[in-house]
């Protein structure tokens, strides 16, 4: 065959064993250690995305529960402060009631401080009155008589 282009010899037989012995020898010390380079690889990432899916279900756990005990501090502040409303209207009507109390008390010992001064100056009136009387009584019977 020597007129052919392509001529099958011993060297293609050589070539054919030294590409499967390249092939081995890249499978062996490239390929494999990539490969297995590469597994461990996607098994950290596995991980990786696991724990982070953890992560974020407890985080997403942990602002539920903090919003429940803001709720819940909002309620009792809520609570605290219409009791603490309650407390001072309750103190005020109290404070208005007592005041008035006070104040009617005060008006009536001053009604009662001008009725009895009121009652004194119209005893001394009267008496006042009563010598006048006598006073006129006498001079007109002293006229007279």
């Amino acid at each position: 065959m020597e007129g052919s282009i392509v001529a099958i010899d011993w060297t293609l037989i050589v070539q054919a064993i030294n590409f499967l012995i390249f092939m081995v020898l890249i499978n062996k010390f490239l390929f494999k250690p990539l490969l297995n380079l590469m597994e461990e690889r996607e098994k950290e990432l596995e991980s990786v995305y696991s724990e982070a899916e953890a992560l974020k279900a407890k985080a997403e756990e942990l602002f539920k529960e903090v919003e429940e005990i803001l709720a819940k501090a909002k309620e009792e502040a809520k609570k605290l402060i219409d009791t603490a409303v309650k407390e001072a209207r309750e103190e005020r009507e109290r404070i208005i009631s007592q005041a008035q109390e006070e104040a009617s008390v005060k008006v009536e010992k001053a009604k009662e401080e001008i009725w009895q001064a009121f009652e004194s100056e119209k005893s001394k009136l009267e008496a006042e009155a009563e010598k006048l009387a006598e006073e006129i009584v006498k001079k007109i019977l002293g006229k007279v008589a």
